[in-house]
């Protein structure tokens, strides 16, 4: 498509009308094309498509829920980018590849004082137009009340009302005791962290059982 590349926009966003300009349709034609609607030819579906392609037309994820009130988005949402957040990130990009959903990962605390409630507000910005669902990553609150469905992984409160990943943090710990039991260790350490957790709770409830 030679004839398309020569005509390719300047810098900036590509619009739905330079693709409708380069292609030599119409904008509905275009919008009919992009949303696999019927009434096109299919010489000219084509041509639209290799347009999309070599221009790099992206529609915007605002628009595309307005369309159809879904954007084909899951929302990542972590208190902030760290260690464990980043390996949750893997694991999920690894377990929707194939599936036609995208990924917005969000880092919704930025400061101390931003801390309480910031599942709420983070949700409160995305949902409806930018994401279709989303996995909170450690939330300090329930978010059973969201408007869209929420996967809570390690919520600081233990299982809630929303549907919830979790590890058996207390057997775990006791699991790891007595393996260094067998061992023959016997002054084995614990170090806690973090108190508001409940996984750190029921972490150091296991390892005190066996010790």
């Amino acid at each position: 498509m030679d004839s398309a590349l020569g005509a390719r926009p300047g810098a900036g966003r590509v619009t739905i009308g330079d693709v409708a300009r380069v292609a030599g349709v119409s904008i509905p034609t275009v919008s009919k094309v992009i949303n696999q609607r019927d009434g096109v030819a299919a010489a000219t579906m084509i041509r639209v498509q290799q347009v999309v392609a070599d221009l790099g037309y992206e529609t915007s994820l605002v628009a595309r829920s307005l369309r159809s009130s879904r954007t084909g988005v899951v929302g990542i949402l972590v208190p902030e980018f760290e260690p464990f957040s980043t390996e949750l990130l893997r694991g999920i990009s690894s377990a929707t590849t194939g599936t036609g959903y995208e990924l917005l990962a969000y880092a919704g605390l930025m400061t101390g004082a931003d801390r309480p409630g910031w599942e709420r507000r983070s949700l409160s910005r995305l949902s409806g137009t930018l994401i279709d669902g989303a996995i909170v990553v450690t939330p300090t609150t329930a978010l059973s009340s969201s408007s869209i469905p929420v996967v809570a992984i390690d919520p600081h409160t233990g299982p809630e009302g929303s549907a919830t990943v979790d590890a058996d943090n207390e057997g775990e710990a006791v699991q790891a005791v007595e393996h260094l039991l067998a061992l023959g260790h016997t002054r084995i350490a614990h170090l806690r962290g973090r108190v508001d957790p409940a996984s750190a709770q029921l972490r150091e409830a296991g390892y005190r059982f066996r010790t």
